[in-house]
């Protein structure tokens, strides 16, 4: 039977945490939806929790590689989960969270509404803000926009920035049937698969909004792929630069004499934007 959204979720190693998200997915206020787990090779207990829900909850919870388990990489997992959703909308999940219980239907309701307006043909994707909690969900910070460097509405201002920058956290996207189809598959010089997606909507004309409210306890812990810690090595943002830069190329301009420039200028252009409206802030 297919559901009206596809929730989409890539586990690696996630005992610890896994057990309380799928929960608050339980726990949700909008119930149309399927959960499809992929397991990305995992050496601890997680294939067994996979299993436990998914037997507890055959119409609810699907694990989709349970005869193919093996390690592919976090790209390459959302990959296979967005190939396997037939829903009318895919959100992204990850393992270590916990989804308040409106998430699910607020986020479709701010989706559904920019559908009406621009056409069930137009790829559309929404972002939400989060609440960043520790291990614990002990509450760090109540807005993770209020302490990022990157504000959505200069980003979304436009489409030179949002192929420089990300303001979109992948636990919190949500998109249509229409951005799914455009974004697959996906190419080799992408740096991750939430902004990929995003990027990949601006290209094609679509629109890529937010709510601007938390929608999920963000947990970070010393367990985390990807966090909200800024704390990366010289080495790690250099090779981050060069690859924005590349996807920056490839996507936006091909001249290779114009590209360096562009990308000089769009860059500097933002950081000056995004720094006047923090100040007035």
């Amino acid at each position: 039977m297919c559901s009206k959204i596809d929730i989409l979720l890539s586990t690696y190693n996630g005992e610890r945490f896994l057990e309380e998200q799928i929960n608050s997915i339980l726990a949700q206020t909008y119930t149309d939806w399927r959960l499809l787990i992929r397991d990305d090779g995992s050496k601890d207990s997680t294939a067994a929790i996979i299993e436990k829900y998914a037997v507890q909850y055959p119409d609810k919870i699907t694990w989709i590689n349970k005869d193919n388990v093996c390690n592919v990489g976090v790209i390459k997992s959302f990959e296979e989960l967005m190939c396997a959703s037939d829903a009318d909308y895919f959100m992204f999940c990850d393992q270590d969270d916990v989804w308040l219980p409106f998430k699910v239907a607020e986020t479709l309701e701010k989706l559904q509404s920019i559908e009406q307006e621009k056409g069930a043909d137009c790829p559309v994707v929404v972002h939400t803000d989060l609440q960043v909690v520790d291990g614990e969900l002990n509450k760090l910070h109540d807005s993770m926009f209020a302490i990022s460097k990157s504000s959505p509405q200069i980003i979304h201002a436009r489409i030179q920035y949002a192929l420089l920058c990300n303001c979109i956290t992948g636990c919190t996207l949500m998109g249509n049937k229409k951005a799914k189809e455009n974004a697959l598959p996906f190419p080799s010089f992408i740096e991750m698969h939430d902004s990929w997606v995003a990027r990949k909507v601006w290209l094609d004309g679509g629109k890529v909004d937010t709510l601007f409210k938390p929608t999920m306890l963000y947990r970070q812990h010393g367990y985390n792929v990807v966090g909200a810690n800024p704390s990366i090595t010289l080495k790690q943002r250099w090779q981050y630069l060069k690859k924005c830069y590349r996807q920056y190329r490839l996507l936006h301009t091909r001249c290779t004499l114009i590209a360096p420039f562009a990308f000089l200028y769009y860059k500097c252009l933002f950081k000056l934007e995004n720094k006047l409206k923090k100040s007035k802030s």
